[in-house]
C-alpha cells in the first residue's frame, strides 16, 4: 500500500469515528439540554402575554382600583348629585328652622296665646293634619316654625275653636279697658283705632271675628 492511500484511509476513519459518552455524562447533557428548553418557552410565554396586555384594550378602571371604583354612568352621577343636593338642602333647612322654633316659642307660649296654644301643644296636636301641600309651604317659608304653628291651628278644629274663642276673649278685654279696638282699615287719614262705644251688636260680631 502506497503513502497516499495510507493517509486516505486514516482521514476516512477519523470521519466516521462516533463520540461515546459515559451514562454519567450523558445524563448531565440531557439535563443541561432539558432545562435550556424550559427557559426558552419560558421566555417565550412570557413575551406573548406582554404583547397581549398591550393589545388589549383599556379597562376603564383606575390603575390599583378595586370593581367598586368602576366609572359611572350618566344615571349613576345625576342620582349622587341629586342627592348630594338634597343632603345640602336639608342641612340648610335644618338650620333655619332650628332658630325660626326659637323665636317662635319665646312669643307663643301658653300664657300670651291660652292654655294648650303654645308651640310645643299645638305642633303636638296638628301636626299629624298637615299636608303634603302643607309641608311643602313649610319648608318654603323663611318663619317654617311660625307657617307650621299656623297651619296647626288652621287644619286642626278643636285648635282653631279655641283661638277664635282666645282672640274673642282678647277683644272683649280690650273693649272694657279702653272702650276702643284696633282700626279696621278706615278712610286714610282716620285714626288707627275704632270706637266701639257707637257699634252695633252686629258691627261687633263682625270685628271680633276679624281680628286676629
Amino acid at each position: 500500500m502506497s503513502e497516499t492511500e495510507t493517509n486516505v484511509s486514516s482521514s476516512e476513519e477519523t470521519k466516521t469515528e462516533v463520540k461515546t459518552y459515559s451514562e454519567e455524562q450523558f445524563k448531565g447533557l440531557l439535563s443541561d439540554k432539558q432545562a435550556e428548553v424550559k427557559k426558552r418557552q419560558q421566555l417565550e410565554s412570557e413575551i406573548a402575554g406582554f404583547k397581549s396586555a398591550k393589545a388589549d384594550p383599556p379597562s376603564g378602571k383606575i390603575e390599583g382600583s378595586t370593581g367598586d371604583d368602576a366609572p359611572m354612568t350618566v344615571s349613576q352621577f345625576r342620582t349622587l348629585l341629586a342627592e348630594e343636593r338634597k343632603t345640602d338642602s336639608d342641612a340648610q333647612f335644618a338650620a333655619l328652622e332650628k332658630d325660626s322654633i326659637s323665636q317662635v316659642k319665646q312669643k307663643y307660649t301658653a300664657d300670651a296665646q291660652g292654655e294648650g296654644l303654645d308651640y310645643d301643644s299645638v305642633v303636638a296636636e296638628g301636626e299629624s293634619n298637615l299636608s303634603e301641600g302643607d309641608r311643602l309651604a313649610i319648608r318654603q317659608s323663611k318663619n317654617p316654625a311660625y307657617e307650621k304653628y299656623r297651619r296647626c291651628i288652621f287644619n286642626t278644629p278643636a285648635l282653631s275653636e279655641k283661638a277664635e274663642a282666645v282672640r274673642t276673649s282678647k277683644l272683649l278685654e280690650n273693649v272694657k279697658l279702653k272702650g276702643r279696638v284696633p282700626g279696621t282699615g278706615g278712610a286714610a287719614g282716620g285714626s288707627n283705632e275704632t270706637d266701639v262705644s257707637s257699634m252695633t251688636e252686629e258691627q261687633l260680631d263682625k270685628l271680633a271675628e276679624s281680628i286676629d
